[in-house]
């Protein structure tokens, strides 16, 4: 199974005070590119340089992550006690376009935006049996279904099965969905979705909550038009599946159309 965090926390939850700054706020992609690539402990621990601090912080866009290093020139040295500043301008960013790409929803993609739904998911993880419940269940299907891409074109197509192993498009992500999702304690429904270019689902709870539920973008494959080379991203996207209807709403795929606001529920099945 992927890692189903690929913004996961550190396994414990002690602070990250890394010369001064709190890096518990950025994914451990970032504390590493800082810690192991942009402010090392060679780079902050130089013979001519005392009581270093960093400071770490997000952009206003929140797309961006900004850090800067500061020390004093050591005694015997030119400057001695000078306060100096160095690495001001690094940048951890995101998605360059991001804006440009999403317009009035790029609220939703940013990386701080990113980083912070995934601590959500994890708090109901922990904290909501019925979304662990479910979620257990996507990732399941996830790893036992590979998406069919010699389909993709045609935007059409069941689950097609080989020794081992089960292929699908979107249609035969949503028909597993369909098939099983009844079987769980936490389902009293579950509903079909779809528009010309795209199906789902969504999972009516049984204590009456609305998981708006895509399993096809969720499950995160890509595929490399040049060589033909699929393959897996190490996360899952959390946005595919979730309470929230105005942010399953906008997410975006295949063409860029923000297929779940126009949907239409073309079938459903009760317990």
């Amino acid at each position: 199974m992927r890692q189903w965090l690929m913004n996961r926390p550190i396994a414990s939850d002690t602070e990250i005070n890394y010369y001064g700054a709190d890096l518990t706020q950025f994914p451990p992609r970032v504390r590493e590119w800082v810690m192991n690539t942009q402010f090392t402990k060679d780079r902050m621990e130089r013979a001519f340089m005392v009581n270093s601090e960093l400071r770490a912080w997000w952009s206003d866009d929140n797309n961006v992550a900004h850090f800067e290093a500061s020390y004093t020139i050591a005694p015997r040295y030119a400057g001695a006690g000078t306060r100096t500043i160095w690495g001001q301008n690094s940048r951890y960013n995101g998605s360059s376009n991001i804006f440009q790409r999403y317009g009035e929803h790029a609220r939703f993609y940013t990386f701080r935006f990113n980083w912070d739904f995934s601590q959500l998911v994890e708090n109901m993880l922990k904290n909501d049996p019925m979304y662990a419940e479910i979620i257990d269940f996507a990732m399941q299907l996830s790893d036992e279904i590979e998406y069919d891409w010699s389909n993709f074109s045609e935007y059409r197509g069941q689950v097609r099965r080989t020794p081992g192993k089960r292929y699908a498009i979107c249609a035969g992500y949503a028909e597993e969905v369909m098939e099983k999702a009844l079987r769980l304690n936490s389902v009293q429904s579950v509903q079909w979705w779809k528009t010309p270019g795209h199906e789902w689902n969504c999972l009516i709870l049984t204590d009456g909550r609305t998981l708006y539920f895509d399993l096809t973008w969720f499950d995160n494959e890509h595929i490399n038009y040049d060589t033909g080379e699929i393959y897996l991203r190490d996360d899952y996207l959390w946005m595919n599946i979730t309470f929230n209807k105005e942010i399953f709403d906008t997410c975006v795929g295949y063409s860029g159309v923000s297929y779940h606001a126009i949907g239409q529920l073309v079938a459903e099945r009760k317990k």
